[in-house]
């Protein structure tokens, strides 16, 4: 993790702050989320801003932004898990406190449109955290706890898969873990805060409900913009939203074996993070190893995120 800023390990009793960036959330289910962060032992303080609504955001961009700040900023608060995805971060960055963001290094835990805030944080050299949201699976419940636990204090083991893993391209890929929703990386690319691999990156891709074609505009556009270069081994999360429909004879496997064609690094599909359930946390910016062999193929984090 040489370069690279980890935020310090969770105890049992630290504040977590919670804001909404992107999308609002129900009341309830924030209400059921916070109780399953109490019960894991943490005390929670919800920001000024988190249940507002404006059209398809969570309030104004300058209301969202003072809320992460304000977490950012405040020594009591610990970690910040953020209410839920959706969209509008991308409203937020270009007013986002980088200088407070490095000053003040913490998990930052969230998946879809919050990938916009770890690349951000990538292009920094932080640890991110690609996990539940409080809205949502904290609300619902879930297998979430023991990967959670780990990436946020340590307790137990790195997050390794035992099954479940597609085989798409055989080979072993050891390096730096980076990614996100597959969407948002592509849209990304182009501004400033482009997703930005380093050399012998690990790259997970996730998404949902996109349809095969997007998938290969998608990669199509990852690609040509130079984002696989540095790419040592992909690793696809659960894509089963977006199969083919029904009754053709070719698979998103196929897709993404084209799109990818020429590029010689191992790929596998099927890892549980992010739009799927269990939505398990990923610690990114952390060294991670995929081996994709004939008898299958195995994931697994080499280190802790935290300092």
């Amino acid at each position: 993790m040489e370069g690279w800023t980890r935020p310090r390990a969770l105890r049992r009793g630290d504040l977590v702050g919670v804001c909404s960036p992107s999308s609002p959330s129900e009341p309830e289910k924030l209400e059921r989320g916070v109780a399953e962060l109490q019960g894991m032992g943490f005390a929670v303080r919800v920001a000024e801003h988190t249940l507002a609504r404006t059209a398809f955001t969570a309030g104004p961009p300058a209301d969202r932004l003072a809320d992460l700040h304000a977490l950012l900023r405040d020594p009591e608060v610990a970690a910040v898990i953020f209410a839920r995805g959706g969209a509008g971060a991308a409203r937020l960055l270009p007013g986002l406190d980088q200088g407070l963001l490095r000053a003040h290094p913490k998990p930052l835990v969230g998946y879809s449109d919050v990938t916009l805030l770890h690349l951000c944080q990538a292009r920094l050299k932080m640890t991110a955290f690609h996990g539940p949201m409080v809205a949502h699976e904290l609300a619902d419940g879930g297998d979430h706890r023991p990967s959670l636990l780990w990436a946020l204090t340590g307790e137990g083991e790195p997050y390794a898969t035992e099954e479940g893993l597609a085989v798409l391209r055989e080979g072993t890929a050891e390096g730096r873990l980076l990614g996100g929703c597959l969407s948002l990386i592509a849209a990304a690319a182009g501004t400033p805060w482009a997703f930005q691999a380093f050399d012998d990156t690990v790259l997970f891709l996730e998404d949902l409900n996109e349809r095969p074609y997007r998938i290969d505009r998608l990669l199509f556009q990852l690609r040509h913009s130079g984002v696989l270069a540095r790419v040592r081994g992909i690793v696809f999360g659960d894509l089963s939203t977006c199969a083919p429909p029904p009754g053709v004879d070719w698979t998103l496997s196929d897709v993404i074996g084209q799109a990818l064609e020429g590029l010689d690094v191992p790929i596998a599909s099927g890892l549980s993070s992010g739009h799927t359930r269990p939505n398990v946390t990923l610690p990114l910016g952390v060294r991670a190893r995929l081996t994709c062999g004939p008898s299958g193929a195995r994931f697994e984090v080499l280190e802790s995120p935290l300092s």
